[in-house]
């Protein structure tokens, strides 16, 4: 990619459990995470996925993804999590800096809910089932201000938060490519 030394690299990991918490017959779900609320952080507080930026010791974006899946879950890459592909690349900007980030989304799957310990950037850590992530009457409209102008954002309410933005898309993207599975 031309310019690649000017963009800050990201991978995330979405982890899908064939077997949600509950037990036989709850269906799959999806690790989602609060990230914790931080001075200087643009995304404080949100609804996101285990992920962060590559660090130098890194080899890739999935490399910084999977460090920091184990960093805010304690989720290890063992043999029962199975790499399924990878979603698009998103382009965002840091609000308060001018270079851009590509976030690289892969997808994991697991048999069934694996159990979870949030690590310092995690302030909630938890599997969401997939068929509520699908349920239209979930779906809903949030304000957005950018420039001081608010601008109507879909969303999603999950476990008491909102899923909006990057990673809103990244699920409805998984959603389009598994529906099949899914419903």
């Amino acid at each position: 990619m031309p310019g690649r030394q000017w963009v800050a690299r990201c991978g995330v990991v979405l982890l899908i459990a064939d077997q949600g918490t509950g037990g036989t017959g709850d269906g799959p779900a999806l690790l989602m995470m609060r990230r914790a609320e931080r001075h200087g952080d643009p995304w404080s507080g949100h609804v996101s996925f285990p992920g962060g930026r590559v660090d130098a010791a890194d080899a890739s974006t999935r490399a910084a993804a999977l460090r920091e899946l184990h960093e805010e879950t304690g989720i290890a890459l063992t043999r029962s999590l199975k790499p399924i592909g990878r979603l698009s690349d998103l382009l965002t900007r840091e609000h308060a800096r001018l270079r851009p980030m590509v976030v690289s989304p892969y997808v994991y799957r697991s048999p069934k809910a694996l159990k979870l310990r949030p690590g310092v950037e995690a302030a909630g850590l938890w599997w969401e089932p997939l068929a509520n992530l699908c349920d239209p009457a979930r779906r809903e409209s949030i304000s957005w201000r950018v420039a001081g102008l608010p601008l109507p954002a879909p969303s999603v309410r999950v476990n008491g938060a909102t899923l909006w933005g990057l990673s809103l898309m990244m699920v409805n993207e998984l959603i389009k490519a598994g529906q099949l599975e899914w419903k």
